[in-house]
């Protein structure tokens, strides 16, 4: 779904849970990352001057519910959607010591004229699960 900056500030404004994830802004290094489940900022507590939501991905754990907001020439894509089981979750160091990034491949049936109109998965895009701490020995908690 494509959304304008009025309709992303009323999305965002919506989001009462605490959710894992972080927040890049268009004017500095991402500064908001939520290695546990948080709150998030205020809306004008990230929007200064001119500035804008570059990229945001958050995690729900207790609903699985994954969002993932990224700009592209003044509007934002928002793809908001609950996780299933079954969807494969990889994960991915990050640029902190000790936390990797959980991310699930989303993949979707669809007819294929190449394979004599049969639905096949085809793969549609990768949403963030969360993070996983690491400890100092290399083994997962």
């Amino acid at each position: 779904m494509i959304k304008n900056r009025d309709e992303l500030e009323e999305f965002y404004n919506s989001l009462n849970e605490e959710y894992e994830g972080y927040i890049q802004m268009s004017d500095r290094r991402i500064e908001n990352i939520f290695e546990s489940s948080s709150k998030l900022p205020k809306w004008d507590d990230l929007h200064q001057d001119n500035n804008f939501i570059l990229e945001l991905a958050l995690f729900d754990k207790n609903t699985n519910r994954s969002i993932l907001i990224r700009e592209a020439n003044g509007s934002w894509s928002v793809i908001d959607r609950v996780l299933n089981d079954n969807e494969p979750i990889d994960s991915f160091y990050t640029l902190r010591e000790n936390l990797k990034m959980k991310m699930a491949q989303i993949w979707e049936e669809e007819d294929d004229e190449f394979c004599l109109g049969m639905r096949v998965l085809e793969f549609k895009y990768l949403l963030f699960a969360g993070f996983k701490r690491i400890r100092d020995d290399k083994s997962t908690i």
